[in-house]
């Protein structure tokens, strides 16, 4: 309707600016005993040429104001998931590429948080995909005080040795500190547990609170035997979802 509205006017308006005459003639002339001697001289049609020529640039710009309206309010089709973001969702995790040594018993002060998931790595065929992941850093420092793990060596990596990589999630401004694996005969029990930077002898409790704001990390770890089948389950014994390696 508005548009119809707005082309019948448009019609109009061009109508009385490049014809005025022919416009007065048509719907003013019938109206009139001797149209020629009735018809306005060449300043009338001036004016009138004038206020149509301000109309129609007037027109225009309300179209053009209501279709960039109309065209910003349609929904922008979001672009398509990549590989990492098919396998590990969105925000991206970081990677911890650090060579764990996982412990055997709980650690005491620390906070334990989700393991979220699982995949199994082929040892020394690590995925392409973990050579450009983001690497993890603490307000830029990769490699903040009490961080597990060991740096792996210049020209090295922590995921190629790997059997397995845990995605976590723990506090956004504590660390993980300590990894706790228990290998059974029938399932592989994993727990990630998360402090402060910096000295042991913290508060971790309190100051690492999973109510807040929180953070996804990448951890690969290399298992005492392979998996061979056996199901992954949290410290608090419940099983953990496996990803597919997926690459574009």
């Amino acid at each position: 309707m508005l548009a119809a509205v707005a082309g019948a006017l448009g019609l109009l308006l061009a109508w009385g600016l490049f014809a005025p005459r022919g416009q007065w003639r048509v719907l003013h002339g019938w109206a009139t005993r001797d149209p020629d001697t009735a018809e306005p001289g060449d300043a009338v049609h001036g004016v009138r040429r004038f206020i149509c020529a301000v109309g129609l640039l007037a027109l225009l710009a309300v179209v053009s104001v209501v279709v960039w309206n109309r065209a910003a309010e349609q929904p922008v089709a979001a672009a398509p998931a990549n590989a990492v973001e098919r396998m590990w969702g969105t925000p991206t995790p970081r990677l911890i590429d650090r060579v764990v040594v996982p412990q055997g018993a709980d650690p005491e002060g620390l906070v334990p948080s989700p393991v979220l998931a699982y995949q199994e790595l082929d040892r020394g065929f690590a995925p392409t995909y973990l050579v450009t992941m983001p690497r993890y850093a603490l307000l830029g420092d990769p490699a903040p005080d009490g961080l597990l793990g060991a740096d792996p060596g210049d020209d090295f990596n922590a995921f190629g040795i790997s059997d397995i990589l845990f995605e976590v999630e723990g506090p956004l401004l504590c660390i993980p500190r300590a990894l706790v694996l228990v290998d059974g005969e029938t399932e592989v029990n994993v727990g990630v547990y998360w402090g402060l930077p910096g000295a042991i002898e913290q508060d971790h409790v309190a100051g690492c609170r999973l109510d807040g704001t929180l953070q996804r990390v990448l951890i690969p770890v290399q298992l005492p035997s392979e998996l061979e089948g056996r199901i992954v389950v949290n410290s608090f014994g419940e099983p953990i979802s496996a990803v597919e390696v997926d690459e574009d």
